[in-house]
């Protein structure tokens, strides 16, 4: 078995764990005490009722693809050291990206994110334009798509092999 498939096989196992920890937490939250300073905590789900759709199209039109979610910016961008080091690297260590589209060998072909109408704030805008020029930067095309207007499978498919990187789904 090749190895990429073997770690597809165990992030997927992982994420089925997660799943059914997050929801024997939620059946088993309750009203009880916690120690004085200590919040209480509960298990939530790590994508929203609509990324979980987009999700599910993703991995519909890009059978051939690896479809990661939720992905830390700073995981899949590295800042050169130099004058401004410490300043871009403040602005993307904290950001994600909803959606990573990657080729077998874990190449990245897209990063995907899904805008809902905070993005129309000013400050939400200046974040985006942050995290597009990180992305922009190291070579990791940028595919937005609104909440409103999610794509279907057949768009998603289209956006893909139409894509300037003939390989995009190779």
């Amino acid at each position: 078995m090749p190895i990429a498939l073997k770690v597809v096989l165990i992030i997927a196992s992982l994420l089925l764990i997660q799943a059914a920890f997050f929801v024997l937490v939620k059946r088993r939250r309750t009203a009880a005490s916690t120690p004085a300073g200590v919040p209480s905590f509960f298990g939530k789900s790590p994508l929203t009722d609509v990324e979980q759709v987009l999700y599910h199209r993703l991995r519909d039109a890009l059978p051939d693809s690896f479809v990661l979610a939720q992905i830390q910016v700073s995981q899949i961008v590295g800042v050169h050291q130099g004058p401004l080091w410490q300043t871009w690297f403040n602005k993307i260590s904290r950001k994600s990206v909803d959606f990573l589209i990657c080729r077998h060998d874990f190449s990245i072909v897209a990063a995907i994110e899904l805008d809902e109408s905070s993005h129309d704030h000013e400050q939400r805008r200046l974040a985006d334009a942050d995290k597009n020029t990180a992305l922009n930067g190291a070579g990791i095309k940028v595919i937005r798509w609104r909440v409103k207007s999610l794509p279907s499978v057949e768009l998603i498919r289209a956006a893909f092999h139409e894509s300037d990187d003939p390989s995009a789904l190779g």
